[in-house]
């Protein structure tokens, strides 16, 4: 259903998209939100319809997640998209999740940058998509977490980037990351906690015959758990991406 700027869709959950846990896969549910985006966006008039013949691509630059409920045995769940605007360079997205019973999950907010594919460039927003209303802030929006260095690193593992790994816009999916990130955990804290709070930076972008190096450090903190991570270019040791994410214990 789409309402002016608004879309709401209902997702069946499959079984593939759930750990072990039955939770819902981080990187499970940032598919769903960049596919709702992008049916958002075409929707809209600045999706895959109007962007490829131009050589334009769609790349997220951040998320910040806040999940409120467990998303644990769902066989659906409703994502609501918002499109809030843009500003000179950059466009942002507002996302909502509901349980079939329409109780609130969770809620994401997303910032996304327009590139020119040959030349990788960021493209500015009003002069390539001067339809698109400017970003106005609202009383009771979430806002992005810090991100700090890791000042010591607990675990470490290095990743092949595969194939499969790389998506339409000619880089790495940005999924793959959060799946770069988690693995590095020992399974006993995977099952011990889930996250409450995940920010999600994207720096560079990677492609084919490279390799990555996830560092993880653990932090306890006035009772809470957090871990920052960071995702490296393992030849050249550029950072990639950076994540923080707060644990709620089982």
């Amino acid at each position: 259903m789409v309402l002016d700027n608004v879309l709401v869709k209902e997702y069946e959950i499959k079984y593939y998209e759930q750990n072990l846990n039955s939770q819902l896969k981080e990187s499970s549910l940032l598919n769903l939100l960049q596919d709702i985006a992008t049916i958002s966006a075409e929707s809209l008039g600045f999706g895959p319809s109007y962007i490829f013949p131009k050589n334009y691509a769609w790349v997220v630059l951040k998320y910040h997640i806040e999940l409120y409920k467990d998303l644990k045995n769902l066989n659906k769940l409703i994502i609501k998209t918002e499109s809030r605007g843009t500003t000179k360079l950059y466009a942002f997205r507002d996302f909502e999740l509901y349980s079939s019973q329409n109780e609130l999950l969770g809620k994401v907010i997303s910032a996304w940058a327009l590139i020119d594919i040959i030349t990788r460039k960021i493209l500015p927003m009003q002069k390539t998509l001067g339809f698109i209303k400017n970003f106005e802030p609202r009383l009771g929006d979430l806002e992005y977490g810090k991100i700090e260095s890791l000042s010591e690193v607990n675990y470490q593992k290095e990743f092949d980037v595969s194939f499969d790994d790389i998506d339409v816009n000619k880089h790495v999916n940005n999924s793959k990351y959060i799946t770069w990130a988690l693995e590095v955990l020992p399974v006993d804290f995977r099952m011990s906690y889930l996250p409450k709070v995940i920010d999600i930076k994207y720096k560079k972008e990677i492609s084919f015959d490279a390799k990555v190096v996830s560092v993880v450090q653990k932090i306890t903190e006035n009772g809470s758990v957090y871990t920052l991570h960071c995702i490296n270019d393992n030849i050249s040791g550029e950072e990639l991406a950076s994540l923080k994410i707060q644990w709620n214990k089982v």
